[in-house]
This record gives C-alpha cells, sequence and structure tokens, in this order.
C-alpha cells in the first residue's frame, strides 16, 4: 500500500486573499486600553522622579516616546499585516545588526555590568526588544506555510518539516546566542516560551514539541553549568523567601511599597519609593509604585486590563480572515500579557529578579516602541474578517468589497 503523500495548498494570491475579506473599523477597544495603560504609565514615571533633581527630565522622554509609539501603532494598524511577513529577511537583517551593534565600542552601552543597549546619538536602543517581535513573524512565517502542507488522517495537528525546523534554528540561534552574550539569560528565556506558545497554538504535534523541549533543556543546563551568575540568581531568590532575609533586598521593599498603599494608595508624588529606597521605580518596579500611590483597586484595574488586552487578542486571533493573521495576533498577544506576567511575578516575588519591564507602562521608549509595532500588527488584523456566505451571493456586493480594499 503506497504511503500518504504530503500535499501542499495552493496559498493564495493577494489578489485571491482580497475577494475574500471584507474590511471593518479597528478594535476600538484594545487601542483604548493600551492608550490607557500609556498615560498611567507617563503619570508614574514623573510620580516617580517627583523627589528627585530634575523629576520632569524623564518624564518629558516618555512623553515623547509615547507620542511616537501612538503613532507607530496606528501607522502599522493600517498597514496589511501580510506585509510585515513578506519584508521578513530584511526584518530579520536589521534585528541582527542591531544585536551586533551592542558588540561596537562606544555604541553598545554597559549598565549594571551588562551591555544590553545601543546608544545612537538622540536615541537609546534595546535590540533584545526589536528581536522579540521580528522573531514572533519569522515564526507565525514558518507555521502558516507548514500548516498548508496537510497529511491524510491527521487533522488539524501538523508536523514541521525537517529542514525547515533547521532552517528556523539557524534563523534563531545568532539572535539568542547574541543576546546570552550581553548577558541576558531571562530575555532568551522568555523569548523561547514564546516560540512555544505558538507552536502549541498552532497545532504542532506534541512529538516535536517534546523534541524541542529536550534540545532546549539540555541547552539550558550546559548554559547553567557555565554561568554562576544566572544560578546565584536563583539562590539570592530562595534565599529572598526568608522573612528574616526579604526585606532589606529589592523584592522586600517592593513588597513593602505595595503593601503600604492600602486600599486607596498613598497618593501620587508620595516620596516613600521615589526617594530612591527602591531602585528603578519607573521602570522595572513601576507595579509597585502603582500599589504604594494608587492603592489596591488601580493595582487590580492594571491586571485586569491586561487580562482585556489578552481576551481581546486572542478573539482577533479567532476572527481572522486566514491562519498567518491567527497565529500572528496569538504569538503577539501572548507576547504583550508574558511579558506582563513576568514582571508583576518578579515584583511580587513569585519569579526570580529580572530586569523586565510592564508592557506600555515603565520607562524606555524600546519597550514601547516595540510592544506599539506589535499591537500594531493585532489591530491591522482586527480590521479585516472573512465574508459571510450570504454576502459571496451577489456580484455587485462582491465587487463593492474588493473595491473597498
Amino acid at each position: 500500500m503506497a504511503q500518504p503523500q504530503a500535499i501542499e495548498a495552493r496559498t493564495p494570491s493577494q489578489e485571491d486573499w482580497k475577494e475574500n475579506v471584507e474590511v471593518r473599523p479597528i478594535n476600538g477597544i484594545l487601542a483604548v486600553v493600551v492608550f490607557l495603560l500609556m498615560m498611567l504609565g507617563t503619570t508614574l514615571v514623573m510620580s516617580a522622579r517627583l523627589a528627585m533633581h530634575s523629576p520632569y527630565q524623564l518624564f518629558w522622554r516618555q512623553i515623547v516616546s509615547t507620542l511616537i509609539a501612538l503613532f507607530v501603532m496606528l501607522a502599522v494598524s493600517r498597514i496589511d499585516y501580510h506585509f510585515w511577513v513578506k519584508k521578513r529577511a530584511l526584518l530579520w537583517v536589521g534585528g541582527l545588526f542591531s544585536l551586533l551593534l551592542l558588540l561596537v565600542p562606544h555604541i553598545g552601552v554597559t549598565l549594571n555590568g551588562a551591555r544590553r543597549w545601543v546608544h545612537l546619538g538622540v536615541i537609546t536602543l534595546q535590540p533584545s526588544e526589536v528581536a522579540r517581535v521580528i522573531l514572533v513573524i519569522l515564526m507565525a512565517a514558518l507555521l502558516s506555510r507548514e500548516k498548508a502542507v496537510q497529511f491524510f488522517g491527521q487533522g488539524d495537528v501538523f508536523k514541521i518539516r525537517p529542514d525547515k525546523a533547521a532552517g528556523f534554528a539557524l534563523l534563531m540561534i545568532p539572535y539568542l546566542a547574541l543576546i546570552l552574550h550581553e548577558p541576558d539569560f531571562g530575555s532568551d528565556l522568555f523569548i523561547v516560551i514564546v516560540m512555544l506558545a505558538m507552536l502549541f497554538l498552532s497545532g504542532v504535534s506534541f512529538r516535536q514539541i517534546g523534541i524541542v523541549l529536550a534540545v532546549l533543556g539540555v541547552s539550558a543546563s550546559l548554559f547553567l553549568l557555565h554561568h554562576a551568575y544566572a544560578i546565584a540568581r536563583f539562590h539570592n531568590f530562595a534565599r529572598t523567601h526568608n522573612a528574616t532575609q526579604t526585606l532589606g533586598t529589592q523584592l522586600g521593599q517592593s513588597l513593602v511599597a505595595i503593601g503600604s498603599g492600602g486600599i486607596w494608595g498613598q497618593g501620587l508624588g508620595h516620596d516613600w519609593v521615589g526617594g530612591g529606597v527602591l531602585p528603578e521605580p519607573g521602570t522595572d518596579f513601576i507595579f509597585a509604585l502603582v500599589g504604594e500611590e494608587l492603592g489596591f483597586f488601580w493595582s487590580v484595574a492594571v491586571v485586569v486590563v491586561f487580562l482585556i488586552v489578552f481576551l481581546v487578542g486572542m478573539r482577533t486571533a479567532a476572527q481572522a480572515p486566514d491562519f498567518l493573521g491567527r497565529i500572528l495576533a496569538q504569538g503577539l498577544t501572548m507576547s504583550i500579557v508574558l511579558e506582563a506576567l513576568m514582571n508583576l511575578g518578579v515584583v511580587t516575588g513569585l519569579f526570580p529578579t529580572k530586569g523586565i519591564p510592564l508592557p506600555f507602562m515603565s520607562f524606555g521608549g524600546s519597550s514601547l516602541l516595540s510592544n506599539a509595532w506589535g499591537i500594531g500588527m493585532i489591530l491591522s488584523i482586527s480590521r479585516y474578517r472573512k465574508k459571510e456566505p450570504e454576502s459571496r451571493g451577489a456580484g455587485e456586493e462582491e465587487g463593492a468589497g474588493a473595491s473597498s480594499l
């Protein structure tokens, strides 16, 4: 008996794709909640500096970054999301180039023992933030192409062809290696988690996911054995949960700040955290500032807003007109929400301390612009819906729908 053959579905042209969708306004709920997060973040960045000299210096920089991010988000939302997949080769080269700039003296900036920022005159860029979005686009392109290869009897579950999987690994390894060189094991771990989530959500077979997990597990173990700082971080994390040793740590001050706000908070400008007790109150630990100055209800509100981002992003994915739109929306949504989850876990002591920003709220242009780019693509996907069956019955309506694109 002949073995079942893999057949590849015909990839529709751009014109074919346009004939099967209709254009709608962008998802206003997602745009509004992201805007509110940006406004709250900007306010808290200023509040964190009120007790220091030049309190408005970071505030004005954050205002400029926010305005640019809003422009990027709205501009990207007007671009067909297929555009980014078509330009994936240029995006990969650009992301690799930005990571290589970290190795250039006087351009790669070292802070707190890590070289993670690129100084380009008037702007400072964190390449790992951009790399994360680029890898989501590359993974979405791979999965949408491989999804077109259907195997008889496997239903929605599919396997990535070995040569294609190896090709993607060759594209991903330089990114991960350069980020590890900074060193930044946490960002690599975060990127890998997002990639695994995309594999699972797309329907890749559990066997292939298991193979990937095994390879990653061995690689991570070898890295940890040769990098004492990463093991020490986990050791310190275990020690900080001892009540007698927690108070004087960054985590301890964060927990005190969150608890001191009570139900309604101490009010904006309260200088216990802003006065320098807690390092990085406007960046990695900005959620501690929410708890201290705005209180329990606003802290819960921030968590609820990120839950809304997750739900709207996943709903957009479910309503996407093609598989590329679906997996791209899922990957970008998971990237943003998982980053928020990791930040909240660090601030509340659930995860080891890691320099990871709270999306749209922490001070820093790279994170803000990268996440705005991602939200813009999700908004672009939300503009397109498959036509209802009855709308394809009349030729005049089809012509009107195609001309509107």
